[in-house]
């Protein structure tokens, strides 16, 4: 089973009402528990919903856009009292930690693709994002 199948069978059972699921294909063998206790159903914010065409922002060779590795619940800061990773307007280099993503009890670093300013960050903290969903925007700089 591939990277992209694993995760998009995630996704599906995240969004069902399933409480448990097995499979078994080859030697390759999957059983997954929900804590169904803390499933709580919510709409996404607006700042996940996709732009319309014609409010989307002019082309700019410039710009970098950070993508969400896989799909989870994003963080900004490694908890609640610190500081955030990332600022709009703050500076980052490339390899930076820029945010956190929570995937099936596990957070996981997102790293800055370049170097350069935060333009805009796409998502609300503590958000859920889909694989390759643009989370923040980079004006790169010289130094990448």
């Amino acid at each position: 089973m591939t990277e992209n199948e694993l995760d998009k069978l995630l996704t599906k059972l995240d969004e069902s009402s399933f409480t448990s699921f097995e499979m078994t294909d080859g030697d390759f063998s999957l059983k997954i528990t929900k804590d169904s206790s803390q499933a709580v159903v919510q709409p996404l914010p607006a700042a996940n919903a996709p732009m319309d065409v014609e409010s989307a922002p002019e082309k700019d060779d410039n710009l970098e856009e950070i993508k969400a590795p896989f799909v989870g619940v994003v963080y900004f800061a490694p908890s609640e009292d610190e500081k955030p990773y990332i600022e709009v307007g703050g500076h980052v280099s490339k390899g930076d930690t820029v945010s956190l993503i929570e995937a099936m009890k596990m957070f996981n670093e997102v790293h800055s693709p370049v170097s350069g300013e935060i333009v805009d960050i796409l998502v609300e903290n503590g958000s859920m994002v889909e694989y390759d969903q643009p989370i923040a925007r980079i004006r790169k700089t010289g130094e990448n």
